[in-house]
């Protein structure tokens, strides 16, 4: 008779300690309601951005542009490579009217959060020489502020706006490529009252193809004297792995010459 108890404490400890323990061995084996990746689910990666998103990211660019104006043509060749934040290229420029010359320049780009800030420095064979600084202030939208310099040396360059002048603009980051921008640059000084305003506007077709427009009002006086103002336009086209230009430029660099621009390059 005794051990009739004893056998029924025994039932009730272990009635208890399952009641303890199986909340704890149903959550382990219960579903989580956020469902846990497969061994193959794991391993998978992230969708890849579209081509096109990562044209910008190639570390080298090799570009060979030809330029036309009224009895002459010239022909300049670029090769640039990024070193981490440091980009330097060399490039080598050559017309019809014997004009000739090496340029060597380079870049550093410091981004951290809303602060971007890029100095560019260049020499030429001429004994030129530029120098540049060129920020952005914010996120999304952004502030864009410049300056430029130069040593007055006969120089030659890509970016056919006032050397020796002043940017103020703002941009718009509309996606992960798509952007527009509008800034102007003026002379500050030589007196010139030259001025170029840029309208820009760059956008993604479809995965493998991009476009920028670039509208350009420039207005100042030239090397005779006289005061213009004029417009050009240009266009950029972007693959992933290569690009095409053609602009159409009046009074370039506050000439009287008009020059038809075209280039194409390749990254790598």
């Amino acid at each position: 008779m005794a051990r009739a108890p004893k056998r029924r404490l025994l039932l009730v400890c272990s009635f208890a300690c399952a009641l303890i323990l199986f909340p704890f061995q149903a959550a382990a084996q219960s579903p989580s309601t956020t469902p846990s990746a497969s061994p193959d689910q794991s391993n998978q990666k992230k969708p890849d951005r579209d081509p096109i998103e990562n044209a910008d990211e190639f570390k080298s660019k090799l570009t060979l542009g030809i330029y036309f104006i009224t009895g002459a043509q010239a022909y300049d060749l670029n090769l640039r490579h990024q070193f981490g934040p440091v980009t330097a290229w060399i490039a080598g420029y050559k017309d019809t009217n014997g004009n000739q010359l090496i340029r060597v320049g380079g870049q550093y780009d410091y981004h951290k959060a809303w602060f971007h800030f890029v100095p560019t420095g260049e020499i030429e064979t001429t004994k030129g020489a530029s120098l540049s600084l060129y920020s952005e202030l914010g996120h999304d939208t952004v502030a864009i502020v410049g300056y430029s310099r130069t040593n007055l040396k006969t120089f030659f360059d890509l970016f056919w706006d006032p050397g020796d002048a002043m940017q103020l603009g703002v941009a718009h980051k509309i996606s992960s490529y798509d952007r527009i921008q509008a800034y102007t640059i003026f002379d500050v000084r030589l007196h010139t009252a030259q001025e170029n305003t840029h309208v820009l506007y760059r956008h993604k077709l479809n995965r493998n193809n991009g476009i920028t427009f670039d509208g350009v009002f420039k207005s100042g006086r030239i090397d005779s004297g006289k005061f213009i103002h004029t417009a050009g336009i240009g266009a950029y086209y972007d693959r992933p792995k290569w690009f095409w230009k053609l602009y159409f430029d009046p009074h370039v660099n506050f000439t009287d010459h008009t020059m038809v621009r075209t280039g194409i390059g390749f990254k790598f």
